[in-house]
């Protein structure tokens, strides 16, 4: 990992480029992209290359925990001293032992020709390393929310 270059970021204009790239993948898998963008999101000094890769990270599971299609949906939103942004799929979920352990690095629950467990792994460094955190709430066969809430 690189340290960060911080410099002004905005979540949503973070969305719309990120997904600009990715959104393609999605419609590929029969996903649906929704976005709720806060209107009223305001700048945070960030690396806009680190959180790019958080977005494509969250996205690229998301995917893959719909196999059969479902809805992605972004969400953006703050509080007095925080923004955060959160990515929702209406994907397979995950029962409470699974989601104690999807941040550790190498662990995978797809096929070893299929990804390297490092993704989670990533995205939980590079939110940490912004002073920020993550979190995942999820049930199983009804998708998983992933929130990354970062200072102001």
């Amino acid at each position: 990992q690189m340290p960060p270059v911080r410099k002004p970021v905005n979540l949503n204009t973070l969305v719309t480029e990120g997904l600009y790239f990715i959104e393609h993948l999605c419609e590929k898998g029969g996903v649906t992209v929704e976005r709720v963008l806060d209107e009223k999101m305001t700048d945070i000094i960030a690396d806009p290359s680190q959180l790019h890769q958080v977005l494509v990270n969250l996205v690229v599971n998301a995917v893959h925990a719909m196999p059969d299609g479902g809805t992605l949906t972004i969400r953006t939103g703050s509080t007095e001293d925080t923004v955060w942004i959160s990515v929702a799929d209406t994907g397979t979920g995950m029962d409470p032992d699974l989601q104690r352990q999807i941040f550790l690095p190498f662990f995978t629950t797809r096929d070893v020709d299929q990804g390297t467990g490092l993704g989670l792994s990533v995205v939980h460094g590079i939110v940490e390393a912004h002073d920020g955190t993550v979190g995942v709430e999820s049930e199983q066969g009804k998708g998983s929310v992933f929130t990354v809430e970062l200072p102001k």
